[in-house]
């Protein structure tokens, strides 16, 4: 096979885009060469610009010397970690089927490009690697300028400034309103808590949570009042929680519980939670509402079926919570009042009842309304990969069944396995 080399510029936090509105990848002198200038233009002291002048000036060594070569940028994503590797490796495994490279040199500016070695090296031989350092006259400047751009980025800002801000603010607020014995305690568990997402990269999924919400959703659509609802229902559920504590639980708290730490926290857990399943349990219907609401303006029913799904196990789940929380509470001899063994089993039995009943109802209902009237012979039939199973050439709508065949071979499937009907049906097999 034909030596062919790839000179491979790396972005992880996407600069380019950021500062420049530079779209990636960039194949080619000139794309590069112009991507660098518009860069350099926005920010003079970018060290991204030097990585790629360096990726351009390997390039024209390797050209002088005869090789097969090519010259490309990619990049990452602002908020780098997990998700600019991701964009990283699907850059990167484009330009390698698109120019069928054997080997590659890889350019960068600093340490934070180089942890994509380990991914770059898993799909192609990594001949070189070249690291740009820009000179300073004087080592403070350097670690001025580099603070400088660390502090910028939104993504430490929060870090270094945002977490700090908020601790500093809840010891002033609970100063002013005579409650220093508190402070620490509600500082250690903002900070855990805020230490917990981000370890863990809730945060993330989160923020992947909310822009999805955002892109379906409008303050202009009937769901509105819903998601109000939902908001004003849960916060009053946070309280309500919070109520049965204090009225049923603390009151009368036998005094062996206030001598123990565990005990307490089993009965005053248990407490928040029986108080607080009931109003947000209905806090998410009403969010759910919403969401089928937003589905069907959007004409993607067959989501809807996810979301009344969720409204049952939602009801089943809450039963089962309510049930067990004052079963607790009742063998701690913290209430008077609650279900016996026989009691808890028989609930549980009725919630997996509610739960199978409910899902066959919202199957039945999506049959009924989204698919029976959608199914054509002709239609292709495609798994979830979107690969050609064959195509519809009968439809049984009694037994809830579709036929398609593929080459001489036949098959068949429940009405139920369909995912999504637009231009094909898209099948979960």
């Amino acid at each position: 096979m034909k030596k062919k080399i790839l000179v491979l510029c790396v972005d992880r936090d996407d600069d380019l885009g950021k500062k420049a509105n530079v779209v990636a990848p960039l194949v080619g002198e000139k794309a590069n060469l112009d991507a660098a200038q518009k860069l350099a233009l926005a920010d003079p002291s970018e060290s991204d610009v030097n990585a790629i002048y360096k990726a351009v000036s390997t390039y024209r060594e390797f050209k002088e010397d005869g090789e097969d070569v090519e010259v490309a940028t990619i990049v990452g994503h602002r908020t780098r970690g997990s998700k600019a590797d991701r964009e990283v490796v699907k850059s990167l495994e484009g330009l390698l089927e698109m120019g069928k490279y054997t080997s590659l040199v890889l350019v960068t500016d600093g340490a934070d490009d180089e942890q994509v070695m380990p991914i770059i090296q898993s799909r192609i031989k990594v001949d070189a690697v070249k690291t740009v350092i820009i000179k300073q006259t004087k080592e403070l400047e350097k670690s001025y300028y580099v603070i400088k751009e660390v502090l910028k980025d939104p993504y430490f800002a929060r870090i270094i400034f945002g977490l700090p801000g908020v601790l500093l603010l809840i010891g002033g607020i609970t100063w002013l309103f005579g409650m220093e014995k508190d402070a620490l305690k509600i500082m250690l568990i903002v900070g855990g808590s805020y230490a917990f997402i981000r370890g863990f990269g809730i945060e993330d999924l989160m923020a992947k949570t909310w822009n999805a919400f955002k892109k379906t959703t409008s303050i202009e659509r009937a769901s509105s009042p819903l998601y109000a609802a939902f908001l004003i229902v849960f916060l009053l559920s946070l309280l309500a929680g919070y109520d049965f504590v204090t009225s049923s639980i603390l009151v009368d708290l036998p005094e062996e519980f206030t001598q123990s730490m565990p005990q307490m926290a089993i009965v005053v857990g248990f407490g928040f939670i029986l108080g607080f399943i009931g109003p947000f349990t209905l806090s998410m219907i009403f969010f759910f509402f919403g969401r089928i609401g937003d589905m069907y303006y959007r004409k993607e029913v067959h989501r809807i079926k996810r979301y009344g799904r969720s409204i049952v196990s939602m009801v089943s789940l809450s039963i089962i919570v309510s049930i067990g929380s004052e079963f607790v509470l009742l063998m701690n001899n913290v209430i008077d009042y609650g279900p016996s063994l026989t009691d808890l089993i028989l609930w549980f039995g009725f919630s997996v009842l509610l739960t199978l009943v409910g899902f066959n109802v919202v199957r039945y209902l999506y049959i009924k309304r989204y698919v029976q009237p959608r199914l054509m012979k002709g239609l292709e039939v495609r798994d979830l990969k979107r690969k050609k199973l064959g195509e519809i050439n009968q439809i049984d709508y009694k037994n809830h069944r579709f036929y398609y065949s593929q080459g001489e071979k036949k098959f068949s499937l429940n009405f139920g396995k369909v995912a999504i009907i637009r231009d094909a049906v898209i099948v979960n097999v």
